[in-house]
């Protein structure tokens, strides 16, 4: 299934890419049919798509289904070669996937006028993400184990 999936979103990469700049599509298609037998040339393959999508002027959305895209394939190929069982497409990787493109497009769609905002946003991203990912674990935060006996003792 994971061949499957990594075949599927590779081949849906190249079409990306291709229907945005021809020429990249074939460089795009080369790595990765390469990245079967040599994983880093599906990065390579990635980093043509979003060598294309930064020269090409197309939409918001065309851009975050690309995205999408080129993680859904990195997740696949980068265990083609792992041991039986690892399973790339959990539902929590699809899931952040599809959330984070989700609010990435949201983000970039809201006309916003503040000259600040490109720097405040990654901020408040990583804020963001720290809250939800604290909220997800469930466990309290440890602290520190009061000093009992000697320990006491030899602070003061």
């Amino acid at each position: 299934m994971t061949r499957f999936l990594a075949l599927l979103a590779g081949l849906l990469l190249v079409a990306a890419v291709a229907l945005i700049q021809p020429v990249a599509g074939v460089a795009a298609l080369a790595l990765v049919v390469a990245s079967w037998w040599w994983r880093p040339a599906a990065v390579g393959a990635v980093l043509v798509a979003i060598g294309v999508l930064a020269f090409a002027e197309i939409g918001v959305l065309a851009a975050a289904a690309t995205g999408l895209v080129a993680t859904t394939y990195l997740l696949n190929a980068a265990v083609l070669h792992a041991p039986e069982g690892v399973v790339p497409t959990t539902i929590p990787s699809v899931g952040g996937a599809v959330l984070f493109t989700i609010a990435a497009a949201t983000a970039a769609l809201v006309p916003v006028e503040l000259v600040w905002a490109p720097l405040a946003a990654p901020v408040l991203i990583v804020l963001i993400y720290a809250l939800l990912v604290g909220g997800l674990t469930g466990q309290p935060v440890p602290e520190a184990p009061a000093p009992t006996g000697e320990d006491a003792n030899a602070r003061e």
